[in-house]
């Protein structure tokens, strides 16, 4: 089994793109989505080495599909699977057409400040500790905060876009 797999391996190596990319992606029955199954990188967007550089599957395969792809051009996906490289479910755009998407879709970074669904504090709140003059415990206590959070707050670490 082990010699068969290497042998597959070794074939697909050999083999032109549009076969490297059916032979490591598999069909996901539910969404449509083809899988990439071989290396990732951090972001979870598959890999795939071309003349010993590292180039992302979904960008290959689009181009496969429909030729090159200028630098400047982002190719998207429509399914927001980061391993998919099925070409009806990608489309060309710019990065902010890209960036405009992930908002849309809510896979953007919340929102800074009290914005953020996250925050335990209004912007006026951090305005007033960023000048309250008491110890770090003293405000911590009255804002039900932490004391690192105050100093951070203080040395303008967080909450960086208030003045």
């Amino acid at each position: 089994m082990a010699y068969y797999r290497l042998m597959d391996w070794h074939v697909a190596r050999n083999a032109t793109l549009a076969e490297r990319l059916e032979f490591y992606s598999i069909p996901e029955p539910n969404s449509g989505c083809l899988l990439w199954t071989a290396g990732a990188n951090a972001c979870g967007y598959g890999v795939i080495g071309i003349r010993k550089q590292s180039t992302l599957a979904h960008r290959v395969a689009w181009a496969v599909a429909f030729g090159p792809v200028p630098d400047e051009v982002e190719v998207c996906h429509k399914c927001d699977v980061p391993s998919c490289i099925n070409v009806a479910h990608l489309y060309l755009g710019t990065h902010q057409d890209n960036m405009d998407d992930k908002v849309a879709r809510g896979r953007a970074r919340s929102a800074p400040g009290e914005r953020s669904p996250h925050a335990k504090l209004t912007n006026e709140q951090v305005l007033a500790i960023r000048s309250d003059p008491r110890f770090l415990r003293v405000i911590a206590a009255e804002y039900g905060i932490g004391k690192s959070l105050v100093s951070v707050i203080r040395r303008r670490e967080v909450w960086k876009h208030l003045v």
